[in-house]
């Protein structure tokens, strides 16, 4: 079924045209084909099985593609490295979904981090010279001098 998707998002293109194409404009027609937004890495997996792309290739390429969608005008993340068109959505959507995705990753971050620190607390454990006593400062007769 998935490969037929394939055929049907590039089937009009001759196989030198599609290898002649970027690696972005395949990207474009895929997206522009399933109307729905990619992960990354399966959007990259298409556009390498479309070019036919060898495993060094696909290691060797993977970064470009990243830059690619980044600086291209028309593609946009719309939270967990997920991408679609940027003309799918109006900008105070994909703005308010990025900022959704992002205070969630902070949210499970600050979590993270007070479950790193309990770790290392233990309860019983007594440490006196961070104590701190009160017992030499006579807070009364600060006020008195009034």
């Amino acid at each position: 079924m998935e490969k037929e998707v394939h055929d049907m998002a590039l089937g009009k293109y001759s196989h030198e045209q599609v290898q002649k194409m970027s690696m972005i404009e395949v990207a474009n027609i895929i997206l522009t084909e399933q109307k729905k937004e990619l992960n990354f890495i399966d959007l990259f997996n298409l556009v390498a099985e479309h070019k036919q792309f060898t495993e060094a290739q696909k290691d060797d390429l993977l970064a470009r593609f990243y830059t690619d969608l980044n600086v291209d005008g028309r593609f946009a993340t719309i939270g967990s490295n997920v991408w679609g068109l940027k003309r799918w959505y109006p900008v105070d959507q994909t703005s308010e979904k990025v900022l959704t995705e992002a205070r969630k990753r902070q949210m499970e971050d600050e979590e993270d981090y007070d479950e790193d620190l309990l770790e290392g607390f233990d309860e019983d454990e007594e440490n006196d010279e961070d104590e701190v006593t009160y017992d030499e400062y006579d807070f009364s007769s600060d006020e008195d001098e009034d």
